[in-house]
């Protein structure tokens, strides 16, 4: 059954009383910088296949942000990376769940740039050509000019 509790409307277990919180699924990703470019990898399945997308994905239940942004960088470009500060934090839905998305600027440490995981291919992409086929384009975008205007700032 449903019922409004702090204002929102939610599932609520008739016999116990138990309240179905639907919260946000974490997740973080890595925009990755070397000679004033940015890596990103080309996602090989849905959703959003073909697209390039900045490393990243969702934590595990016990993970700490930055430690799922270096081991997803690490799985989906095979570097090591050191993570240079957080860049923001971002709203977005995927699929039926809504998601709330750290994003951190790093750069490379060590390691062999392979794409692995769910990316088949990787490049490095100046501001100026980063493609306009941008997977989860519902943060993405804003992740992207956030990036570039940090750049600005900073150079």
């Amino acid at each position: 059954m449903h019922r409004v509790v702090e204002k929102r409307r939610r599932e609520v277990c008739p016999a116990c009383g138990h309240i179905a919180f639907r919260n946000a699924k974490p997740a973080v990703g890595v925009l990755i910088e070397r000679d004033g470019k940015l890596l990103l990898v080309r996602r090989e399945r849905a959703p959003y296949k073909g697209s390039w997308d900045i490393p990243g994905g969702f934590l595990e239940q016990d993970e700490h942000p930055r430690k799922g942004a270096l081991r997803e960088a690490r799985e989906e470009t095979g570097l090591r990376i050191a993570l240079d500060a957080l860049l923001g934090v971002y709203q977005d839905k995927n699929g039926g769940d809504h998601t709330l998305n750290l994003y951190y600027k790093a750069h490379v440490t060590g390691g062999r740039e392979i794409a692995g995981d769910d990316a088949d291919d990787l490049r490095w992409f100046a501001p100026r050509d980063i493609p306009t086929r941008i997977a989860f384009p519902g943060h993405a975008r804003a992740v992207m000019r956030d990036w570039r205007r940090g750049r600005r700032r900073a150079g």
